[in-house]
């Protein structure tokens, strides 16, 4: 019962948060982002243990939250630019940690069918529409920003191989995959809106994918702990 709790707080306190950014208020979002991630671990350690036992936990899960909670701390900072890299660096503990977890959370990658490869081609789209606009205004960040889109990549793959095994199909997949690819669409629009020229809503656009992102990879990987 106390996992649904935290879901509950965890959902006003997003939906707070994303009324902040419209809002443009630094005081609801100083308040609000840091504490996201944290309700998502107890939302998925307590899940896990409520369901299941904490043995059950998976820690590489947790880990990879901690770093989205770097990340959103250094990136809702002020003077951004000064913080962008160790985000961005914070962020991609993010992805390894989920990239570990994935991999080995497949134990059999003998029935992935070949035609299961065409599910990336949506995050390829969204690659190729968007790297091209800015990479090339990266200037000195451009290694540490293809060396973070290759590792989000390798993720949302990572989390497409996880089709190959008959214990993960169904909603441990989907969920996984769909917070993959809306991880991948948030990182690129921050990257459009930082380097390309800010677009309409693209505040509300980045964090909403992005909470969607974090939420479905964890109720994903919760599923996964029951299997």
């Amino acid at each position: 019962m106390i996992e649904y709790i935290f879901l509950v707080i965890f959902v006003i306190v997003a939906i707070i948060e994303i009324f902040g950014e419209f809002k443009e208020n630094t005081k609801i979002i100083y308040i609000t982002k840091p504490i996201l991630m944290p309700l998502l671990i107890l939302f998925y350690i307590f899940g896990v243990i409520e369901t299941t036992s904490i043995t059950r936990v998976d820690w590489l899960i947790v880990v990879a939250l901690i770093g989205g909670m770097g990340g959103d701390i250094f990136l809702m900072l002020k003077n951004e630019d000064k913080w962008f890299l160790p985000g961005m660096g914070s962020f991609l503990i993010n992805q390894i940690f989920y990239i570990i977890a994935f991999f080995l959370s497949i134990t059999d990658y003998v029935a992935f069918n070949l035609w299961g490869l065409l599910l990336i081609i949506p995050a390829l789209l969204i690659l190729a529409f968007t790297v091209p606009r800015f990479i090339n205004k990266t200037e000195d960040m451009k290694i540490p920003v293809l060396i973070y889109m290759v590792a989000i990549l390798v993720m949302h793959i990572s989390a497409l191989l996880r089709m190959a095994d008959p214990r993960l199909q169904g909603l441990p997949f989907v969920l996984i995959f769909i917070g993959s690819l809306s991880f991948i669409f948030s990182d690129a629009s921050i990257a459009v809106n930082k380097w390309a020229g800010e677009f309409k809503n693209a505040r509300l656009i980045i964090l909403t994918t992005y909470i969607l992102a974090q939420f479905y990879i964890v109720l994903g990987a919760l599923f996964t702990s029951l299997l």
